[in-house]
């Protein structure tokens, strides 16, 4: 039952604030969780208006009377004062719950606690008939109310995903995956999955959590960095000079030079496979000879920095999958009929990582930008670890160009981002900013709670003062394709991605 917690005090474009007596809460109220306090911190409250409409709020802070503020008070009597963060509005008839007020409530009106009952039936009202829904979790207080997104909102519009590490981040970008792809009965009204998944899985996280009894199944396809195929050849010449990080216009006549030989082309960006590693040579042989019939050390001089960039991207290891490769991994698998999911394990260092995703990205593009492929399979790009390259610091100009561009531009064609990371504010303002719904798990650093406050829409600032004292799995979840910004539990994933902290010490 709803219990009368206080009367409506103060009014603000911000909050409401309420006096109500400090023995209100002390009681003790039995839910199907279990015990919890009437009115508590992060609480729902419903103030009734009028036609049988409720405002529904939030107890965001709750503090004693100040002692300039005394006299407003009975010195005998303890009170204290809660500030509600309203939300939006409840209509008893028809059970529909709609975000934003048109009316405020009055001064002296009455504050009630939400029935579990009722607020079931406002997350539910914002569900839409026989259309898709994904169930991420539940209420943190009432476990039987379960908390929905609009998945064709959360994937379309974009979503990323904060955290500290331990925190169930990786738990969480499972969850929704394994939501989505197995049938776990949390992805409703969804006949067709018209949806392709690729995951930049740099810290080999997510290579079982498909697998059933096990085992993988046909439709994921798993690679690490010495299978994958993104060929130098798709790169266009101002790629490459950027690249080698090249902008002299005394070399680059020698580059372009010897790339148009090795295509044998006029096209320096014709896309023909050639062997890298020739271009030092082809360079080389253009060097004019002194007047001693030998190379002259002036002109090598100046071609010695290409030719040792050439060299490290042709002897290391690392890049084959790009500089020893003629295919394409991506089209290959965006073009499949019966691959739906692409897990791309890549533990290498960061300089290579970032060329990597550049090239992937760049190829999900041009294939979506593509008229014949347009009305093919949504695209979910999930970057895990976002910070390590796409970093908002960087100055590799390659590196965050087309990640921007599918961020600004990708939901015309069907690309959807989910971007993951521990360090939101080291990622690129451009692509965070582009996300319309968020999960954000505990965070403590004081720069990226910042970042938070001063970057994303949300409803009111005093949420994410929340972040710091969630627990593990617990997240604060906000934007377009949530009812409201609330605190969930999210649902639990099985099999668990390999992000478990290490035993150090054991009995066994």
């Amino acid at each position: 039952m709803a219990f009368k917690i206080g009367e409506v005090y103060k009014i603000s474009n911000r909050y409401l604030e309420v006096i109500h007596n400090k023995d209100i809460f002390s009681k003790p109220v039995s839910s199907v969780k279990g015990l919890h306090i009437v009115g508590m911190l992060n609480s729902y409250v419903s103030i009734p208006l009028f036609n049988s409409q409720n405002a529904i709020g939030i107890i965001f802070e709750q503090l004693e009377p100040a002692k300039e503020r005394d006299i407003l008070f009975d010195p005998k009597t303890e009170s204290i004062i809660s500030k509600i963060r309203l939300i939006g509005t409840f209509n008893l008839i028809n059970q529909k719950f709609k975000r934003g007020l048109d009316f405020f409530p009055v001064l002296d009106s009455d504050v009630f606690t939400i029935e579990e009952k009722e607020l079931e039936a406002i997350y539910k009202s914002s569900i839409k008939p026989d259309l898709p829904t994904l169930e991420l979790g539940c209420d943190i207080f009432f476990e039987q109310i379960k908390i929905n997104a609009d998945p064709n909102v959360l994937f379309g519009k974009h979503c990323a995903v904060f955290g500290n590490t331990g925190s169930g981040k990786s738990c969480t970008v499972t969850s929704i995956l394994q939501g989505i792809y197995h049938n776990k009965n949390r992805l409703h009204n969804a006949k067709n999955k018209n949806l392709k998944t690729i995951i930049i899985d740099s810290n080999d996280e997510y290579s079982e959590i498909f697998n059933e009894n096990e085992v993988k199944p046909d439709w994921v396809i798993l690679k690490d960095y010495t299978e994958l195929e993104l060929s130098h050849k798709d790169l266009s010449f101002y790629e490459l000079t950027q690249l080698l990080q090249e902008d002299s216009p005394n070399v680059i006549p020698y580059l372009k030079e010897a790339v148009m030989t090795l295509k044998n082309t006029t096209n320096v960006d014709d896309k023909i496979y050639y062997e890298f590693s020739q271009l030092q040579i082809k360079i080389e042989e253009a060097v004019p000879l002194d007047k001693n019939g030998k190379k002259d050390n002036f002109t090598i001089g100046f071609l010695k920095h290409i030719i040792n960039r050439i060299k490290h991207f042709s002897s290391d290891e690392r890049f084959n999958s790009v500089f020893n490769k003629q295919g394409n991994s991506i089209e290959d698998f965006l073009n499949s009929k019966t691959e739906q999911v692409l897990i791309l394990s890549l533990r290498v260092p960061n300089d290579t990582l970032a060329l990597f995703v550049y090239m992937i990205s760049k190829s999900i593009f041009h294939y979506k930008y593509n008229t014949a492929n347009k009305q093919k399979d949504n695209i979910l790009l999930v970057l895990e670890e976002a910070h390590r390259y796409i970093a908002t610091t960087s100055t590799d100009q390659l590196n965050n160009y087309y990640i921007d561009k599918l961020a600004r531009e990708g939901r015309k064609f069907g690309v959807n981002l989910m971007i993951s990371t521990q360090r939101p504010s080291e990622v690129s303002n451009t692509v965070i900013s582009q996300c319309n719904s968020l999960i954000v798990h505990k965070i403590t650093n004081s720069k990226d709670l910042d970042f938070i406050k001063n970057t994303i829409e949300y409803d009111d600032k005093s949420q994410i003062d929340l972040l710091s004292g969630l627990k593990q799995q617990q997240a604060l979840v906000l934007g377009e394709a949530f009812a409201f910004s609330s605190l969930i539990k999210i649902a639990d994933a099985n099999p668990l991605p390999h992000s478990e902290t290490p035993k150090i010490f054991t009995n066994d």
